[in-house]
C-alpha cells in the first residue's frame, strides 16, 4: 500500500486529523480483505456515524477479524469505496475482493481511506494501518520515536528519511503525530511511536529531523520484510511551542 497521507497528521492545519491513511489508486482497482473475518458493515454512511460526521466515507466496509490483539477485537475499514461485493454478516477470508476503489463523502478523488480499529469499532479507537500491514519479502518498515528527554513526543515535526542507496539522493517526508483534545490518535502500546516509514526498499538510510534549530541525525537500517524501530531523543523543551 502506497500511503499518501499518514495517520495523525492535519496537512499541515489544511484539513481534520487524519485517523487512518489514503493510498491514491484508480477508480475500480479492486480492495482486498486485509485478513479473514466478519463484515460487519458494509454500505454508505448517509444515516450512520462512523466518522467526523454522517456521509464522511460515502461508502465503506469493515471486517472484524478473527485475530485479536492483547484480548481485544481487530477491526479494519475500506472508506470512499464503490462496488461493494460483500454484505454486512457475510465472512471473508484474506484476498477477498470487497470492494472498488471509489470517490465519495469527504473524498474529492479516487483513493481508498484505510483504518485499523482495536478494542471498539469506533473512530476514536484506530492504530496506525502501517504496522499492521505485513511489508511483504522485498520492503521494510520503520516505526520511530521522536521524544524529549522526560519522553514527551514532539507533534507535527517533519521527519525525513533519507535515501542515498543508489548514488541520487531521495528525502522521504511524513510528520510526526498529532493531538487533539479528543485524543483520536493512538499510538502501538508496544512501540510508542509517533511516527512511520513504509514501503521502503532495504538499505541504509539517514533519519534527520531538525528540533528547535538543533538538527538530529541517525543511521537507519531497513531489512526486507523487517520492522525496524529508532528513537530520537531531543534536548530540553526551550517553550511549549511546536517545533519546525
Amino acid at each position: 500500500m502506497n500511503d499518501t497521507f499518514p495517520y495523525g497528521w492535519d496537512g499541515n492545519g489544511r484539513y481534520l486529523l487524519h485517523n487512518g491513511v489514503d493510498s491514491a489508486e484508480a477508480m475500480g482497482t479492486a480492495v482486498l480483505a486485509a485478513a479473514d473475518g466478519l463484515v460487519v458493515y458494509a454500505g454508505p454512511d448517509a444515516e450512520a456515524w462512523f466518522g467526523w460526521r454522517c456521509d464522511w466515507y460515502g461508502h465503506l466496509v469493515i471486517i472484524r477479524h478473527d485475530m485479536t490483539w492483547q484480548g481485544q477485537p481487530v477491526y479494519s475499514l475500506y472508506g470512499h469505496v464503490l462496488g461493494i461485493t460483500v454484505e454486512t454478516g457475510q465472512r471473508v477470508v484474506q484476498g477477498e475482493q470487497v470492494a472498488e476503489i471509489g470517490v465519495g463523502g469527504a473524498a474529492t478523488s479516487p483513493h481508498l481511506h484505510f483504518e485499523v480499529r482495536i478494542g471498539d469499532n469506533a473512530f476514536g479507537a484506530t492504530r496506525n494501518p502501517m504496522l499492521w500491514v505485513g511489508p511483504g519479502e522485498t520492503r521494510g518498515v520503520l516505526a520511530g520515536r521522536l521524544v524529549d528527554p522526560d519522553g514527551r513526543p514532539w507533534q507535527g515535526v517533519t521527519v525525513t528519511l533519507v535515501d542515498g542507496r543508489d548514488g541520487q539522493t531521495q528525502f522521504l517526508n511524513t510528520w510526526t503525530y498529532l493531538d487533539d483534545p479528543d485524543h483520536l490518535i493512538n499510538p502501538d502500546e508496544g512501540y510508542a511511536e509517533n511516527f512511520v516509514f513504509s514501503d521502503l526498499l532495504p538499505g541504509v538510510y539517514t533519519l534527520y529531523v531538525k528540533v528547535q534549530d538543533v538538527e538530529y541525525r541517525q543511521a537507519i537500517t531497513i531489512t526486507a520484510g523487517e520492522l525496524s524501530q529508532a528513537e530520537i531523543i531531543t534536548g530540553p523543551r526551550l517553550s511549549e511551542t511546536p517545533a519546525e
